[in-house]
């Protein structure tokens, strides 16, 4: 596990907690692309993704009460509270939520609706990936000299670049998974969201020949929207 990455998603979601309004797109987008460069986040984040169903559980979630008012329910379940905050932060990312109208909307009667927002959104999000990772105050420094310790072992170790690699093509799947959430869901794109699930969940026991089958099979779907992802699968694999 490496905290430093961890720790520098975890500064990002500090940073997003403690801004002001104004300035939230600008700190949701630096959030998303530490949650990238995290390898062990964006593994978790891929796992609950493949249990996760976008449509259903956006529509459990972003509902009208009684009154005809609009209001935010979110799921008990762990992993799909993981899953649905990350795919509202890419949609408003990717401007498919406008974020202001999405926070007067659904947050709007609150006497703060942007600390609203924070509150039920992205504390649990934040305080379920420091669980998932045991992040606890008093293992901190321990798991610091630990991670001292593998550097060092490292040095000697002449796989540790095509454990970059396996990590790579992890995050690329992940991208890929969460950009084909709002596509027509034909075949091809049914069976590169699979691919990618497979990758996710393969890519740690670093098997080159378990990566290239599912890279190659990616490659075969010909799924135009994701073709820049592929390449880049491929690149990293020498295909």
């Amino acid at each position: 596990m490496n905290r430093a990455e961890i720790d520098k998603f975890l500064e990002a979601c500090d940073d997003l907690l403690n801004c002001k309004f104004l300035v939230a797109e600008y700190k949701i987008q630096r959030l998303l692309q530490q949650l990238a460069s995290a390898s062990d986040v964006c593994s978790l984040v891929g796992e609950c993704l493949e249990q996760f169903n976008r449509d259903r559980e956006f529509a459990k979630t972003f509902v009208q009460d009684g009154q005809g008012d609009f209001v935010c329910l979110m799921p008990s379940e762990e992993y799909k509270v993981i899953a649905l905050v990350f795919c509202t932060l890419v949609d408003i990312e990717n401007k498919k939520i406008d974020f202001v109208d999405f926070i007067k909307r659904f947050f709007g009667r609150e006497e703060n609706p942007f600390k609203a927002f924070l509150d039920t959104m992205i504390v649990p999000f934040k305080k379920l990936i420091e669980e998932a990772f045991s992040y606890a105050e008093n293992d901190k420094d321990e798991d610091h000299h630990d991670n001292e310790d593998d550097e060092d072992e490292d040095d000697d170790d002449n796989d540790h670049v095509d454990d970059e690699v396996y990590e790579n093509v992890q995050k690329i799947a992940v991208q890929i998974l969460s950009e084909l959430q709002f596509s027509r869901q034909d075949n091809d794109t049914q069976n590169a969201i699979t691919i990618c699930k497979a990758i996710v969940k393969t890519a740690k026991m670093h098997d080159m020949e378990v990566t290239f089958s599912l890279a190659i099979a990616l490659k075969s779907t010909k799924v135009k929207q994701i073709k820049f992802y592929v390449k880049e699968i491929c690149h990293l694999l020498d295909l």
